[in-house]
């Protein structure tokens, strides 16, 4: 075999584990946008979501502290709540609206990051002030409908 057709196997190698690759990446994509799909049907009536994400990757709850795991789950803005439920879990975050002390822009959270804008939230609990992070699509978006569900509250 001349260096030629070892180079140009292992490309094609290469070409054909990136293809599998990414037909997986599609199908899980896809699964996850079903599995979204189908938790707000099963939890919220028609109308009641103001704005979702069913890919929005959690980066935890600053109370719980670096350890925590991050995961893919959906997100839910309602007029009254904040929600989220990671893919394959059974609890819940919920969050009011009316605890809602702020809603920005991150870089990072709990030393995390993924190089795009983070949605933070800042709210209060009964335990005291707490924030939570997520990458979603619409960072900025996301802010204002939070901003403006809020002003409606009032």
């Amino acid at each position: 075999m001349t260096a030629l057709e070892v180079v140009l196997l292992v490309v094609a190698i290469v070409a054909g584990v990136l293809l599998v690759v990414l037909l997986v990446a599609r199908y899980v994509v896809r699964a996850m946008r079903r599995k979204g799909a189908a938790t707000l049907e099963a939890e919220f009536g028609e109308g009641e979501v103001q704005r979702s994400d069913p890919l929005a990757n959690y980066f935890g709850l600053e109370s719980r502290g670096v350890k925590q795991m991050r995961g893919n789950g959906t997100l839910v803005l309602t007029r009254n709540q904040l929600w989220f439920r990671r893919i394959g879990g059974n609890e819940a975050l919920e969050i009011p609206l009316g605890a809602v002390v702020d809603a920005d822009i991150a870089s990072s959270h709990l030393g995390k990051r993924v190089g795009r804008p983070l949605l933070r939230v800042r709210f209060e609990t009964t335990a005291g002030p707490d924030v939570v992070a997520w990458y979603v699509g619409d960072a900025e978006g996301w802010v204002g409908a939070i901003q403006q569900a809020k002003q409606l509250l009032r």
